[in-house]
């Protein structure tokens, strides 16, 4: 990790002026964006007037809507880049405070559409031909009929965003920017400044002096500040409870299934099978042990391969593998994939201040973008093709339907990434000249079944369980 950005070579940048060519391009925007939104609030009470009233409020909402997010993802994205630059935090502050604002501008728009009603929806859809492409997007909304407030509520919600948001907010600022990191001895007994970017890395070290020196370093900073992260927690906890009940749901877990139209059987059904073979994952764990030969398994055991070969990979040689990997699906991608790789998507290396972790984000009219915080291992090889997927299956979305329906819902989002994670398995193993590095690969797989199932089905468990426990009362800050 270097700690100046600007000393990063610009290939291995993603380059955000494709977004806006400047900040002062994005202040400009920005502005005008700002004042139409002033202006869009004189739509108010006109949207059930006639059929191309209805047609006009709606291509209105959808326009605003699209030019924020693009608005909303280069702010976002600058401040990712960096979250020391005091400028970038301003950008993404303004950005979610307009975000706010459209809220609240725009709070008539779903109860004027309930208030609408399907029966004149249907006759407004035989005066205008236009409306028919909105024709789903009007039905999601009449099915939330029980969950829409009157405009005065909405209003009142869409003012109490940014507030209900904070918790997020300095959970974000202060786990990024703020929050440094000790020093550690690495299998060279070379000095490295532990960060989110390298943790990992630590953590797969085959000394573990290595993996106990970088796990109690890691949490006890984080322990320094337990409470405060507490609070966060549980002041985001507070707001997804509180907008469930405004909203005349039972529980915070139905709001966010309903909103994709998920019924909350799955998640026991995920649940229960997840139980229901824990003793395989007791014994991938008592196997680990035996092999590390350890009469302990500590947390910072889990992740070291249990494999003595180290397959490693510099970004370029990623590169060339994700291509030549992911050419299975034909031209068009392939193409897609060298374009993501060679021309600005992905913003590669670790900085002072990077948002930690990975990501596939943007909006409708800009690059699929991918963050990294690249470290030369086989994991990192991993993440290049998972993002790729992500950002394959926006790319592709958007460019084969309308803005109103070029998303896709959280429950679909995790399928072309892993399935890119399959492929590079199949192919690694196939190409594998022994048994070692079948073992590595076969070893690296099982590890990323135990995070990809079991740790996320273990995650999805504690939100259920903290949700019921403030729903309850039964949460208390010390």
């Amino acid at each position: 990790m270097t700690d100046n950005r600007a000393l990063i070579d610009e290939k291995y940048k993603w380059d955000l002026s494709s977004i806006f060519a400047s900040d002062q391009d994005w202040e400009a925007q920005y502005q005008g964006l700002a004042d139409a939104i002033e202006q869009a609030q004189d739509l108010s009470g006109h949207l059930a007037q006639s059929a191309q009233d209805l047609l006009r409020v709606t291509q209105t909402y959808l326009n605003l809507a699209r030019c924020l997010e693009k608005v909303f993802v280069y702010a976002s994205m600058k401040n990712d880049q960096d979250t020391t630059v005091a400028t970038y935090q301003e950008l993404a502050a303004k950005a979610t405070s307009l975000s706010a604002k459209y809220s609240q501008a725009f709070a008539f728009f779903e109860p004027e559409v309930l208030a609408l009603g399907e029966g004149k929806f249907a006759e407004f859809l035989q005066e205008e031909s236009e409306l028919g492409l909105y024709r789903h997007f009007f039905g999601q909304i009449f099915s939330q009929q029980a969950h829409v407030l009157n405009q005065e509520k909405e209003e009142l919600l869409a003012q109490a965003q940014e507030v209900l948001e904070a918790g997020a907010e300095t959970y974000e600022i202060l786990d990024n920017a703020d929050i440094s990191f000790p020093s550690v001895l690495d299998e060279e007994g070379q000095e490295v400044d532990l960060s989110h970017g390298n943790f990992i890395t630590l953590m797969e070290s085959k000394d573990r002096r290595v993996r106990q020196a970088a796990y109690e370093a890691y949490y006890s900073t984080y322990q320094q500040f337990q409470h405060t992260y507490a609070k966060t927690l549980v002041t985001t906890v507070k707001q997804h409870n509180f907008s469930a009940k405004v909203r005349h749901y039972d529980s915070a877990r139905q709001a966010a299934m309903e909103a994709n139209h998920i019924p909350e059987g799955v998640y026991d059904i995920l649940l229960s099978t997840v139980h229901k073979y824990l003793p395989i994952l007791r014994g991938y764990m008592s196997l680990r042990q035996e092999i590390l030969g350890l009469d302990d398994l500590k947390m910072y055991d889990v992740y070291t391969p249990l494999s003595k070969l180290d397959m490693t990979y510099t970004y370029e040689d990623a590169k060339g593998k994700a291509l030549e990997v992911l050419s299975v699906f034909g031209l068009d991608y392939q193409a897609r994939v060298e374009e993501a790789l060679s021309q600005g998507w992905i913003d590669v290396t670790a900085n002072k201040g990077k948002r930690s972790g990975a990501y596939s984000g943007g909006s409708y009219d800009t690059k699929a973008f991918i963050l990294l915080n690249w470290q030369d291992t086989l994991d990192n090889l991993y993440t290049l093709v998972h993002e790729m997927g992500h950002s394959m299956h926006s790319t592709f979305t958007r460019e084969n339907q309308p803005y109103v329906y070029g998303d896709y819902s959280i429950f679909l989002a995790e399928i072309a990434s892993t399935t890119n994670e399959n492929i590079m398995t199949e192919t690694l193993l196939k190409e594998a000249k022994d048994g070692k590095e079948r073992f590595a690969l076969l070893n690296y797989y099982l590890d990323s079944f135990k995070g990809t199932v079991f740790r996320q089905a273990q995650f999805a468990e504690f939100e259920q369980a903290i949700h019921e426990a403030d729903a309850l009362s039964l949460i208390h800050i010390s």
